[in-house]
């Protein structure tokens, strides 16, 4: 038996390769650096356009409870628009060039999408409470708050990518992962 397998070697035969799905993840020189650095723009960029539309809230005031609802609605609204787009963005994004990459995506997507289900729910029933319920006010500022600390661990990319050499080098050269 030794024999014949050391022939079958000798004379170059070597067994099918592995599928695909079983061959081990592209070294780094394999992934496409153009590509690579593409796509951290665009996971860095949806995240930054959060921080930047985060930094614009408006500010809650009014003298009047109806005047204070209206104001706590306008920035759910607010929230909720600007963690849609982020939604949007992170799910627009291609595939990564990396699983690793991936994974760190659907992290962040699953975080800003439940962050902008809680601000809707929130500013739904907040506007469907009566003019003066201001039990519904406090509801809607505990939704806020909720929906805040979904996104809390989900606004550095380039944090959720450091173990992956591939894309910590393409964000360092990403125009949209710098501070």
């Amino acid at each position: 038996m030794g024999i014949v397998l050391a022939a079958t070697v000798v004379a170059g035969c070597a067994p099918d390769p592995a599928p695909a799905a079983q061959q081990a993840a592209p070294s780094p020189s394999a992934v496409d650096s153009a590509a690579a650095v593409a796509w951290m723009n665009g996971f860095c960029g949806a995240v930054k356009d959060f921080i930047e539309g985060n930094n614009k809230m408006p500010s809650a005031s009014g003298e009047t409870v109806e005047a204070i609802k209206k104001s706590t609605s306008d920035q759910l609204g607010h929230y909720a628009a600007i963690l849609a787009k982020t939604a949007d963005g992170l799910g627009a994004l291609p595939a990564a060039p990396v699983p690793a990459g991936d994974a760190a995506k659907q992290e962040f997507l699953a975080k800003y999408t439940s962050a902008r289900d809680k601000t809707v729910k929130a500013k739904a029933d907040l506007d469907a409470a009566g003019k003066n319920d201001t039990a519904a006010q406090g509801r809607a500022v505990d939704g806020l708050i909720s929906a805040q600390k979904d996104t809390h661990g989900a606004l550095d990319p380039v944090a959720a990518i450091l173990g992956v050499p591939e894309l910590k080098t393409a964000a360092a050269t990403a125009e949209r992962c710098r501070p």
